[in-house]
């Protein structure tokens, strides 16, 4: 299963998502996105050009938090030769999922875009979105 058809296969058991992306997706990506109705009506979204992190809450209970891009290389679904060497953790320790949640809502609410440095890379600022 592609990674859109899974994130599509969760929202259809009623699992709530929420994806920044840095920049505006490209065409292969959006053309495939089209294939998902389900995500096209329900997958919440954002676009920050500062967002790097890469963290994933599952149901307030754990969190990965690390450095893999949702890319075949990122995931490790390229040959062994083609791999990317990533890093990551995922917790239970209610401390860190807390952190994490802290750290994906205060960007997603816009908490920094008063005072971004990057406004002029910003195609629709979160804040403006609320």
């Amino acid at each position: 299963m592609s990674y859109l058809g899974a994130l599509s296969h969760l929202i259809s058991r009623r699992v709530e998502l929420r994806l920044f992306f840095a920049k505006k997706p490209g065409k292969n990506f959006r053309e495939d996105f089209d294939r998902y109705p389900l995500l096209v009506r329900n997958l919440e979204t954002a676009i920050c050009p500062r967002v790097h992190f890469k963290i994933f809450i599952f149901d307030q209970r754990e969190a990965y938090i690390g450095s893999a891009k949702l890319t075949g290389a990122g995931l490790g679904m390229k040959s062994p030769n083609n791999r990317n060497f990533e890093a990551g953790v995922l917790t239970d320790i209610p401390e860190m999922v807390q952190w994490a949640i802290y750290q994906f809502d205060e960007v997603w609410m816009g908490k920094h875009c008063a005072n971004c440095g990057r406004k002029k890379y910003c195609e629709q600022p979160i804040s403006q979105l609320l």
